[in-house]
Protein backbone atom coordinates (compact mmCIF):
# COMPACT_ATOMS: atom_id res chain seq x y z
CA UNK A 1 0.00 0.00 0.00
CA UNK A 2 2.48 1.98 1.05
CA UNK A 3 4.68 1.12 -2.14
CA UNK A 4 1.38 2.37 -4.50
CA UNK A 5 0.63 5.41 -2.26
CA UNK A 6 4.48 6.70 -3.33
CA UNK A 7 3.37 6.80 -7.24
CA UNK A 8 0.37 8.30 -6.71
CA UNK A 9 1.13 11.76 -7.03
CA UNK A 10 -0.12 14.99 -8.06
CA UNK A 11 1.81 14.71 -11.28
CA UNK A 12 0.81 11.38 -11.98
CA UNK A 13 -2.55 12.09 -11.59
CA UNK A 14 -3.00 14.56 -13.37
CA UNK A 15 -1.01 12.85 -16.75
CA UNK A 16 -3.31 9.75 -16.07
CA UNK A 17 -6.41 11.88 -16.10
CA UNK A 18 -5.54 13.16 -19.42
CA UNK A 19 -5.06 10.35 -20.96
CA UNK A 20 -8.37 8.93 -20.05
CA UNK A 21 -10.24 11.81 -21.23
CA UNK A 22 -8.17 12.07 -24.60
CA UNK A 23 -9.28 8.10 -24.80
CA UNK A 24 -12.89 8.88 -23.99
CA UNK A 25 -12.77 11.66 -26.41
CA UNK A 26 -11.21 9.41 -28.93
CA UNK A 27 -13.64 6.72 -28.36
CA UNK A 28 -16.81 9.38 -28.72
CA UNK A 29 -15.57 10.37 -32.11
CA UNK A 30 -15.35 7.15 -33.58
CA UNK A 31 -19.03 6.60 -32.74
CA UNK A 32 -19.93 9.48 -33.85
CA UNK A 33 -18.27 9.48 -36.86
CA UNK A 34 -19.15 5.45 -37.62
CA UNK A 35 -23.20 6.77 -36.52
CA UNK A 36 -22.84 9.99 -39.26
CA UNK A 37 -21.44 7.50 -41.92
CA UNK A 38 -24.74 5.21 -41.40
CA UNK A 39 -27.11 7.84 -41.65
CA UNK A 40 -25.44 9.30 -44.66
CA UNK A 41 -25.84 5.81 -45.98
CA UNK A 42 -29.71 5.80 -45.51
CA UNK A 43 -30.15 9.14 -46.24
CA UNK A 44 -28.67 8.50 -50.04
CA UNK A 45 -30.37 5.14 -50.07
CA UNK A 46 -33.77 6.59 -49.02
CA UNK A 47 -33.38 9.64 -51.72
CA UNK A 48 -32.43 7.06 -54.17
CA UNK A 49 -35.54 5.34 -53.53
CA UNK A 50 -37.38 8.23 -53.44
CA UNK A 51 -36.68 9.44 -56.39
CA UNK A 52 -37.35 6.13 -57.94
CA UNK A 53 -40.82 5.85 -56.59
CA UNK A 54 -41.64 9.28 -57.05
CA UNK A 55 -44.91 10.02 -59.18
CA UNK A 56 -46.29 13.22 -60.62
CA UNK A 57 -50.06 14.05 -61.38
CA UNK A 58 -49.39 15.12 -65.16
CA UNK A 59 -50.92 14.28 -68.66
CA UNK A 60 -48.68 10.98 -68.70
CA UNK A 61 -50.44 10.42 -65.47
CA UNK A 62 -54.16 10.88 -66.43
CA UNK A 63 -53.59 9.29 -70.14
CA UNK A 64 -52.33 6.08 -68.21
CA UNK A 65 -55.78 6.44 -66.13
CA UNK A 66 -57.68 6.56 -69.22
CA UNK A 67 -55.94 3.46 -70.73
CA UNK A 68 -57.01 1.52 -68.08
CA UNK A 69 -60.53 2.93 -67.73
CA UNK A 70 -60.89 1.73 -71.02
CA UNK A 71 -59.18 -1.47 -69.93
CA UNK A 72 -61.99 -1.41 -67.23
CA UNK A 73 -65.05 -0.38 -69.73
CA UNK A 74 -64.59 -1.17 -72.98
CA UNK A 75 -67.48 -0.33 -74.60
CA UNK A 76 -70.36 1.72 -74.20
CA UNK A 77 -73.03 -1.07 -74.03
CA UNK A 78 -71.64 -3.77 -71.62
CA UNK A 79 -72.15 -5.08 -68.10
CA UNK A 80 -70.21 -2.72 -66.53
CA UNK A 81 -72.20 0.01 -67.87
CA UNK A 82 -75.09 -1.05 -66.46
CA UNK A 83 -73.85 -1.87 -62.73
CA UNK A 84 -72.83 1.84 -63.57
CA UNK A 85 -76.42 2.59 -63.95
CA UNK A 86 -77.48 0.56 -61.26
CA UNK A 87 -75.15 2.00 -58.58
CA UNK A 88 -76.04 6.02 -59.82
CA UNK A 89 -79.70 4.75 -60.19
CA UNK A 90 -79.74 3.36 -56.11
CA UNK A 91 -77.89 6.21 -54.55
CA UNK A 92 -80.38 8.50 -56.21
CA UNK A 93 -83.40 6.06 -54.66
CA UNK A 94 -81.22 5.89 -51.11
CA UNK A 95 -81.17 9.90 -51.45
CA UNK A 96 -85.02 9.95 -51.72
CA UNK A 97 -84.91 7.54 -48.70
CA UNK A 98 -82.94 9.65 -46.70
CA UNK A 99 -84.99 12.28 -46.89
CA UNK A 100 -88.07 10.38 -46.69
CA UNK A 101 -86.89 9.15 -43.45
CA UNK A 102 -85.95 12.36 -41.98
CA UNK A 103 -89.50 13.77 -42.55
CA UNK A 104 -91.27 10.62 -41.68
CA UNK A 105 -89.25 10.91 -38.33
CA UNK A 106 -89.72 14.83 -37.90
CA UNK A 107 -93.43 14.03 -37.92
CA UNK A 108 -93.54 11.02 -35.46
CA UNK A 109 -91.69 13.54 -33.20
CA UNK A 110 -94.13 16.15 -34.00
CA UNK A 111 -97.00 13.60 -32.89
CA UNK A 112 -95.43 12.41 -29.96
CA UNK A 113 -95.61 15.93 -28.93
CA UNK A 114 -98.86 16.83 -29.67
CA UNK A 115 -100.27 13.52 -27.96
CA UNK A 116 -102.01 12.82 -31.01
CA UNK A 117 -101.84 8.82 -30.98
CA UNK A 118 -104.19 8.67 -34.25
CA UNK A 119 -100.90 10.43 -36.12
CA UNK A 120 -98.25 8.56 -34.35
CA UNK A 121 -99.73 5.39 -35.49
CA UNK A 122 -100.25 5.85 -38.81
CA UNK A 123 -96.88 7.61 -39.37
CA UNK A 124 -94.76 4.28 -37.37
CA UNK A 125 -96.76 2.10 -39.62
CA UNK A 126 -95.77 4.08 -42.54
CA UNK A 127 -92.40 3.49 -41.54
CA UNK A 128 -92.23 -0.22 -40.88
CA UNK A 129 -94.10 -0.32 -44.07
CA UNK A 130 -91.01 0.84 -45.94
CA UNK A 131 -88.65 -0.21 -43.87
CA UNK A 132 -88.19 -3.73 -46.47
CA UNK A 133 -87.64 -1.26 -49.58
CA UNK A 134 -84.86 0.84 -48.14
CA UNK A 135 -83.32 -2.40 -46.84
CA UNK A 136 -84.05 -3.78 -50.50
CA UNK A 137 -82.31 -0.68 -51.90
CA UNK A 138 -79.32 -0.87 -49.41
CA UNK A 139 -78.68 -4.92 -51.25
CA UNK A 140 -79.34 -3.69 -54.49
CA UNK A 141 -77.25 -0.67 -53.96
CA UNK A 142 -74.36 -3.34 -52.50
CA UNK A 143 -74.70 -5.63 -55.11
CA UNK A 144 -74.20 -3.37 -57.70
CA UNK A 145 -70.73 -2.61 -55.71
CA UNK A 146 -69.71 -6.22 -55.38
CA UNK A 147 -70.40 -7.28 -58.67
CA UNK A 148 -68.84 -3.88 -60.50
CA UNK A 149 -65.33 -4.86 -58.07
CA UNK A 150 -65.59 -8.50 -59.64
CA UNK A 151 -66.14 -7.42 -63.32
CA UNK A 152 -63.23 -4.60 -63.26
CA UNK A 153 -60.68 -6.63 -61.61
CA UNK A 154 -61.59 -9.76 -63.90
CA UNK A 155 -61.20 -7.80 -67.09
CA UNK A 156 -58.02 -6.18 -65.64
CA UNK A 157 -56.28 -8.93 -64.59
CA UNK A 158 -57.40 -10.73 -68.13
CA UNK A 159 -55.66 -8.08 -69.86
CA UNK A 160 -52.85 -7.91 -67.78
CA UNK A 161 -51.98 -11.39 -67.89
CA UNK A 162 -52.58 -11.77 -71.62
CA UNK A 163 -49.47 -9.22 -71.69
CA UNK A 164 -47.45 -10.92 -69.14
CA UNK A 165 -48.09 -14.59 -70.87
CA UNK A 166 -46.84 -12.79 -74.49
CA UNK A 167 -43.94 -14.10 -76.06
CA UNK A 168 -40.99 -13.84 -73.33
CA UNK A 169 -42.53 -11.04 -71.06
CA UNK A 170 -42.65 -13.77 -68.29
CA UNK A 171 -39.02 -14.87 -68.62
CA UNK A 172 -37.65 -11.21 -69.33
CA UNK A 173 -39.51 -10.31 -65.91
CA UNK A 174 -38.51 -13.33 -64.09
CA UNK A 175 -34.58 -14.09 -65.20
CA UNK A 176 -33.67 -10.77 -67.06
CA UNK A 177 -35.35 -7.75 -65.37
CA UNK A 178 -35.67 -6.85 -61.82
CA UNK A 179 -37.21 -3.67 -62.01
CA UNK A 180 -40.59 -5.16 -61.13
CA UNK A 181 -40.55 -7.45 -57.98
CA UNK A 182 -43.38 -9.92 -56.85
CA UNK A 183 -45.10 -9.59 -60.39
CA UNK A 184 -47.75 -12.34 -59.69
CA UNK A 185 -48.35 -10.83 -56.43
CA UNK A 186 -48.76 -7.57 -58.29
CA UNK A 187 -51.29 -9.16 -60.39
CA UNK A 188 -53.36 -10.60 -57.88
CA UNK A 189 -53.67 -8.33 -54.79
CA UNK A 190 -52.52 -5.12 -56.24
CA UNK A 191 -55.17 -5.16 -58.92
CA UNK A 192 -57.74 -6.39 -56.64
CA UNK A 193 -57.16 -3.31 -54.18
CA UNK A 194 -56.70 -0.79 -57.33
CA UNK A 195 -60.33 -2.27 -58.96
CA UNK A 196 -62.16 -1.17 -55.42
CA UNK A 197 -60.76 1.60 -54.84
CA UNK A 198 -61.81 2.67 -58.03
CA UNK A 199 -65.36 2.06 -57.38
CA UNK A 200 -65.19 3.19 -53.69
CA UNK A 201 -64.32 6.49 -55.76
CA UNK A 202 -66.94 6.15 -57.97
CA UNK A 203 -69.74 5.64 -55.52
CA UNK A 204 -67.87 8.60 -53.08
CA UNK A 205 -68.32 11.17 -55.68
CA UNK A 206 -71.36 10.48 -57.06
CA UNK A 207 -73.49 10.05 -54.15
CA UNK A 208 -72.39 14.19 -52.77
CA UNK A 209 -73.26 15.29 -56.63
CA UNK A 210 -76.48 13.30 -57.18
CA UNK A 211 -77.21 15.59 -53.28
CA UNK A 212 -76.05 18.73 -54.54
CA UNK A 213 -78.18 18.61 -58.00
CA UNK A 214 -81.19 17.09 -56.31
CA UNK A 215 -81.09 19.82 -53.41
CA UNK A 216 -80.84 22.24 -57.09
CA UNK A 217 -83.58 20.96 -58.62
CA UNK A 218 -85.60 20.59 -55.69
CA UNK A 219 -85.06 24.40 -54.66
CA UNK A 220 -85.47 25.59 -58.51
CA UNK A 221 -88.68 23.97 -58.49
CA UNK A 222 -89.99 25.26 -55.37
CA UNK A 223 -89.00 28.73 -55.09
CA UNK A 224 -87.67 29.19 -58.97
CA UNK A 225 -84.67 30.16 -61.10
CA UNK A 226 -85.37 33.60 -60.28
CA UNK A 227 -85.48 33.56 -56.81
CA UNK A 228 -82.55 31.35 -56.53
CA UNK A 229 -80.11 33.39 -57.99
CA UNK A 230 -81.89 36.39 -55.87
CA UNK A 231 -81.08 34.67 -53.09
CA UNK A 232 -77.65 33.91 -54.18
CA UNK A 233 -76.70 37.49 -55.07
CA UNK A 234 -78.39 38.63 -51.71
CA UNK A 235 -76.06 36.14 -50.06
CA UNK A 236 -72.82 37.02 -51.88
CA UNK A 237 -74.27 41.07 -51.56
CA UNK A 238 -74.42 40.09 -47.16
CA UNK A 239 -71.54 38.27 -47.13
CA UNK A 240 -69.24 41.27 -48.53
CA UNK A 241 -71.00 43.40 -46.39
CA UNK A 242 -70.25 41.57 -43.28
CA UNK A 243 -66.95 41.25 -44.42
CA UNK A 244 -66.41 45.06 -44.74
CA UNK A 245 -67.81 45.69 -40.96
CA UNK A 246 -64.90 46.93 -38.50
CA UNK A 247 -64.05 44.30 -35.78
Amino acid sequence: MATFSKYLTAKNSSVAGGILLALYLLKRRRRAAHRDGRKGGSDVLNEKEGRKDRAAVDKVFFSRIFEILRILVPRLVCKETGYLILIAAMLVTRTYCDVWMIQNGTMIESAIIGRSSKDFKAFLFSFVKVMPLIALVNNFLKLGLYELKLRFRERLTKNLYDQYLQGFTYYKMGNLDNRIANADQLLTQDVEKFCNSVVDLYSNLSKPLLDIVLYIFKLTSAIGAQGLRTQGNSGEGSNLWEAGLPE
